[in-house]
């Protein structure tokens, strides 16, 4: 009986049921290095905008995410059109130019959002994510950020072969234009590790309550959710599985402290937990304006001399 001979899994291209699946999931065809260790590293930002559902809100902490109540009130207050103006400027100001940066552009950034958003602010959305290559916008109805991505990231470690790099970021935060390249640095140290974590401690903070005038502040927040990083160990698994912070706690984990790793907001439209509680802790270095934008020289070029006065809120003090 003659055998039917069986193709290698890797000698040179990818698996054909994993090209198909890279297709559906629009991303690149899985590649093996060069040096035949193994497959390329796949990184996949992941910023929530406006997502209507259970967050490290301090109006959602302990609550169902599917609470009628609980959805009225925050989609009230989500989808408010002065709130959106501000986060949109955030977004344009700080998060979208951080996608746009990178050293590294082989990386990619999905945005998650709710079909709740008003259909106007919605297209501006997607208006503004069609431009960037590396952007894809998600509009989930879930009301669980782990079970909205879920389909998303198996779909992207099929395709990739193995599970996929994943950071966090706000939509009113900055990353630093060398972070895809340093977590891919990283990862090819860490390549016999099933999963790992990163953070990127260093940062600069800027912040405005209640109208106050615009203070600035070097940070060392380790496992801060701005920029943290992580490789699950299940294909389906999302970064927002975990409180960033108690990332270490789970995963083996490693701090780089070299370079500035995010621009943080804290203002009246951010009311996280970890703000609400220290708005600017002690430990934080406060910097004049001009000391602020000397630090943002080598990772945040394209925030130097950039107009930051969205931050406060006009006619609240």
């Amino acid at each position: 009986m003659m055998r039917r001979p069986v193709a290698p899994m890797f000698r040179g291209q990818a698996p054909r049921t994993l090209d198909r699946a890279a297709r559906a999931a629009r991303l690149p065809p899985v590649r093996v290095t060069r040096k035949g260790q193994g497959l390329q590293d796949v990184i996949v930002g992941i910023c929530r905008f406006s997502f209507l559902g259970r967050c490290d809100w301090a109006g959602t902490a302990g609550q169902g995410a599917g609470a009628p109540e609980l959805l009225a009130q925050r989609g009230a207050l989500l989808y408010s059109p002065e709130r959106l103006e501000r986060r949109f400027a955030a977004f344009e100001t700080l998060c979208l130019p951080s996608v746009k940066a990178q050293t590294d552009g082989d990386f990619r950034f999905w945005l998650l959002t709710s079909p709740e958003m008003p259909r106007p602010w919605l297209e501006r959305l997607r208006d503004l994510c069609a431009g960037v290559p590396q952007i894809r916008l998600i509009v989930s109805d879930k009301r669980e950020t782990v079970n909205a991505l879920r389909e998303p990231l198996r779909e992207a470690a099929e395709a990739a072969g193995r599970p996929v790099i994943q950071f966090r970021v706000d939509d009113d935060d900055a990353f630093s234009r060398h972070h895809v390249a340093r977590i891919r640095r990283h990862a090819r140290r860490f390549a016999d590790l099933p999963a790992f974590a990163i953070s990127y401690p260093q940062g600069l903070v800027m912040g405005s309550y209640q109208g106050e005038p615009i203070s600035y502040w070097r940070a060392h927040q380790p496992f801060l959710g701005a920029g943290a990083a992580v490789r699950m160990r299940g294909p389906g698994r999302c970064i927002y599985a975990y409180n960033h912070f108690q990332l270490p706690k789970h995963f083996p984990a490693f701090t780089d402290v070299g370079g500035l790793g995010y621009v943080q907001t804290r203002w009246d439209e951010g009311d996280s937990v970890a703000t609400i509680v220290a708005r600017f802790p002690k430990w934080f270095q406060q910097l004049d304006p001009a000391e602020f934008q000397r630090e943002l020289a080598e990772d945040f070029p394209f925030l130097q001399g950039i107009d930051l006065g969205f931050v406060e809120r006009k006619g609240a003090a």
